[in-house]
């Protein structure tokens, strides 16, 4: 089985549900960054862009059911997951750092860290991953292939 022939026989659903939601994604992260963040930081504005580009390109690629949307998908899901744990990660552990350090001020910047991390979570980290599983394997699965005559004589020898 191919790639090509696993993406003509998953449902068209599933497949518009799945562009649908990179393309909500892309826009939600480049609201969240180039928006609502107040400074400007190059590091999360370029992986914000990368990871808004990706995502918008593979939306697109799924909704039009363009050949290359398969590829284009399983990049941009393993870049958003990456750079989605990542952000997670890096939250948790600025917010227990707040926490303990400041005592009562520096609980309510962690509770804003664990929100900005709960936002996150579901598009960065929980959709690139079920993505992922829906577009399963990249390498087909090999078939047996039958023996040959040959191959059934000499098994049938003592």
């Amino acid at each position: 089985m191919t790639e090509r022939a696993d993406a003509s026989t998953r449902s068209a659903r599933a497949t518009r549900a799945f562009g649908a939601a990179n393309l909500t994604s892309a826009a939600l992260v480049v609201f969240g960054v180039f928006v609502a963040l107040p400074a400007r930081w190059w590091p999360v504005d370029i992986a914000a862009a990368v990871v808004s580009a990706l995502l918008a390109l593979a939306g697109a690629g799924l909704l039009a059911r363009t050949p290359w949307a398969d590829r284009a998908s399983r990049a941009a899901s393993f870049f958003a997951l990456g750079l989605g744990l990542a952000l997670v990660a890096t939250v948790a552990l600025t917010a227990s750092y707040l926490s303990g350090i400041y005592g009562p001020v520096g609980r309510g910047g962690a509770i804003i860290l664990v929100l900005v991390a709960a936002l996150a979570l579901p598009y960065l980290v929980v959709m690139p991953a079920v993505q992922l599983v829906w577009l399963g394997s990249r390498t087909p699965v090999p078939t047996p292939r039958p023996p040959r005559a040959s191959e059934k004589r000499d098994a049938s020898a003592p």
